[in-house]
């Protein structure tokens, strides 16, 4: 009896593997298995960024140039976000663009590693401008990724495919952080990291290949774009134009702008509280990174559950209060180990609020316009996610990081409460969605 479980177990895995090995024949389903194929890989370069922050303290960089690394790239995105939409929809086929784009990006993680072998005293300052490079390449890639998502994965079935991507990603995510944080406490600094990063730019170079396999099928074509209703001059008179005609998409952006102001404010202060005020090793930021993508695999495995039985925008509203207790748990109980607690519990949360909003985004893209307004949507978020590190840095210089985390808390409940006051579409048990 044993030894035909053996075999049947052999033979499923094997069945498993080939189909891995394989992708499917219809268009729809292909696209799905590339999807989820190069998040795999691109875990490898997520879990070495992951540490960037790290990098930069133990470079000895100060709290302003950490807070500079995520409030620069955005200062540069706000520029760059409508330019990319207006190039991309010009062209016929945008592929070409969205797999460019993302190499450039990625390719600028070959320049980390480097740096400490050609600079002298600034490697710190270097190492930000580096990454603070990769943004340009960066918007175009983003501004075309939402709609192209919305393209090739059918309306019935993306909370599943969004959804296993993200529990894919964390799947890989986590163990690899974790073992990246082992790695980085017991080899000697900084051939640590360096190595770290090289092998990042691999897995990201194979995921930017599988990404190249994608060939985009449009399950709604969209409306051509009427060329003389094209947004000219300023990026603030295309907004104007954008809210005129938009109400949903606009509510969805003033909602999401409101809500992450604290979450920006506060970001860069939670690894410079870890690493210079409560002493954590690499190891374990390693740790917490893992237990914060374990909280994602099983937050996304039931939350697609509960958008499928409840709705989209119900599943918001009940996720968006409770993931706002983040800053302040930390700053009221400042100990590692119970932040591993909560960075796990926060993240087993978060899905439900990210799922959801996901979902009502793509639906709120409007149709002929998805480049243009994923743009202004992406720019607006951008002019939050610049002034919101930089206030938090120069409060926290005043006030103390536990202050300014308990003040962001407070930010980000209000903003939570948008989505209570001016729902995003009306709140109906969505209808079942087919597996995928």
């Amino acid at each position: 009896m044993w030894r035909e479980r053996v075999i049947t177990l052999q033979s499923r895995a094997e069945a498993g593997l080939r189909r891995l090995a394989s992708p499917p024949d219809t268009p729809t389903e292909r696209n799905t298995y590339f999807l989820y194929a190069e998040v795999l890989f691109a875990a490898a370069l997520s879990a070495s960024a992951a540490f960037n922050s790290a990098y930069i303290l133990r470079l000895g960089g100060s709290n302003t140039l950490v807070g500079l690394l995520s409030s620069i790239p955005a200062l540069l995105a706000i520029f760059a976000y409508l330019p990319s939409a207006r190039i991309l929809e010009r062209q016929a086929n945008q592929m070409p663009w969205v797999v460019g784009s993302l190499f450039l990006a990625r390719l600028g993680y070959l320049i980390v590693p480097l740096l400490p072998l050609v600079m002298g005293a600034h490697v710190a300052e270097a190492t930000v401008v580096a990454l603070v490079s990769m943004q340009i390449p960066s918007v175009f890639f983003s501004t075309a990724w939402s709609p192209l998502l919305s393209d090739v994965i059918p309306a019935s079935s993306r909370a599943n495919v969004l959804a296993w991507r993200s529990i894919l990603s964390s799947m890989m995510i986590a163990p690899l952080i974790f073992l990246a944080g082992r790695w980085l406490d017991h080899a000697p600094f900084p051939g640590n990291y360096q190595w770290l990063y090289v092998a990042g730019v691999l897995g990201g170079a194979i995921s930017t290949y599988l990404v190249s396999r994608i060939r985009p099928e449009p399950v709604n074509r969209p409306t051509p774009v009427d060329k003389t209703q094209r947004e000219k001059g300023t990026w603030f008179g295309a907004l104007r134009a954008t809210a005129a005609r938009e109400r949903g998409f606009t509510r969805i952006v003033v909602n999401t702008l409101l809500f992450n102001l604290g979450a920006w404010m506060v970001g860069p202060l939670f690894m410079i509280f870890y690493v210079r005020e409560l002493g954590a090793t690499d190891g374990w930021v390693g740790s917490l990174g893992t237990l914060a993508h374990v909280g994602v695999i099983a937050g996304y495995w039931v939350w697609r559950r509960i958008v499928r039985r409840v709705g989209d925008s119900r599943t918001l509203l009940l996720a968006a209060i409770p993931v706002c207790a983040h800053p302040f748990l930390v700053a009221l109980v400042p100990d590692l180990t119970v932040i591993l607690i909560v960075e796990l519990a926060i993240n087993a949360i978060a899905p439900g609020v990210n799922l959801s909003h996901g979902m009502i985004f793509l639906e709120l893209l409007p149709p002929g316009r998805k480049y243009s307004a994923t743009a202004i949507y992406s720019m607006i978020m951008n002019v939050g996610a610049f002034v919101g590190p930089l206030v938090g840095v120069a409060i926290a210089d005043r006030v103390g990081i536990t202050n300014t985390l308990l003040i962001g808390g407070v930010l980000r409940v209000l903003g939570a409460l948008t989505f209570y006051l001016f729902p995003l579409k009306p709140s109906q048990p969505a209808p079942e969605r087919t597996a995928a």
